[in-house]
């Protein structure tokens, strides 16, 4: 079952690795990001990254949507972090199934504005964070569990 889908450009980092993990139970975190999916080395940074006795996989956006019937079989807690909007974006429209997302840091840019204390969004952030909204998506920003979520209905 996936536990939390979450926005996060850091991909694997204490956050996700210790809080994020205990809290949702996670057995697997599934890391959907094409740049880290084509580059072994990225993989094996995160694989020495993710926590002891948590599964973890590392898709590009279009395997990810692949997998996923195959990914609601497991009998697993699952979190899914996505590296960027724009595969975060391209992922919910081939797949609807995913309702709620959590926002929890995106890159500060120029050009971008801020959403949160770690939420910078560029125009094509902003367009990809606006598909996912008008399509009925629950979309909040928190960093950690122990933070009070922040709903965000327009960009």
């Amino acid at each position: 079952m996936i536990k939390l889908v979450r926005l996060d450009y850091r991909l694997l980092h204490g956050q996700v690795c210790f809080t994020w993990v205990q809290h949702c139970d996670a057995q697997r975190i599934i890391v959907v990001d094409d740049a880290s999916a084509s580059n072994d080395l990225k993989k094996s940074a995160l694989k020495l990254a993710k926590p002891q006795g948590v599964r973890l996989n590392v898709f590009t956006c279009e395997m990810a949507i692949k997998k996923m019937p195959k990914v609601e079989q497991l009998d697993e807690n699952i979190i899914m972090i996505f590296g960027s909007t724009r595969e975060l974006a391209c992922f919910c429209m081939a797949w609807p199934k995913v309702r709620e997302i959590n926002y929890g840091a995106t890159a500060n840019k120029e050009g971008a504005h801020q959403y949160g204390d770690s939420i910078f969004l560029d125009a094509n952030e902003r367009e990809d964070t606006q598909r996912l909204l008008d399509r009925g998506v629950f979309v909040y920003i928190q960093q950690t569990p122990m933070m009070s979520r922040k709903r965000l209905v327009s960009v």
